[in-house]
């Protein structure tokens, strides 16, 4: 009786009845498991990306405080306040400065200074 049982399944062919159900099946859950995969890791992408943009914007505001603070430290007034205050020094007054004029050119001295690079 096996026998037949064994001629008749290979007639009626190779898939039927249930071993195609236990196919779709497994062909479904793969297409389940990989669409899930692929949502995940595109959710954890962007967790991953919104925390680089939440760090881009505090160093860019990290950056612009610092080149304010540049700025305000290289102007003229706090620079002229530091030198006072730690090495003693002061603008000078018009008693203490002269002006020197420069030579006045002369012919060959105009023609020196146009033909040098």
């Amino acid at each position: 009786m096996a026998a037949t049982r064994t001629r008749r399944a290979l007639a009626r062919g190779q898939l039927k009845g249930r071993a195609m159900v236990a196919i779709g099946l497994g062909v479904f859950v793969l297409v389940a498991v990989a669409a899930v995969w692929r949502r995940s890791t595109g959710h954890a992408t962007e967790r991953a990306m919104d925390r680089l943009r939440l760090e881009q914007r505090a160093l860019h505001a990290e950056q612009q405080g610092l080149e304010n603070e540049l700025r305000r430290l290289t102007s003229r007034r706090t620079v002229v306040e530091q030198a006072e205050r730690r090495l003693g020094m002061h603008v000078a007054t018009e008693t203490q400065t002269r002006l020197l004029a420069a030579p006045v050119a002369t012919g060959a001295d105009a023609a020196l200074r146009d033909s040098t690079p």
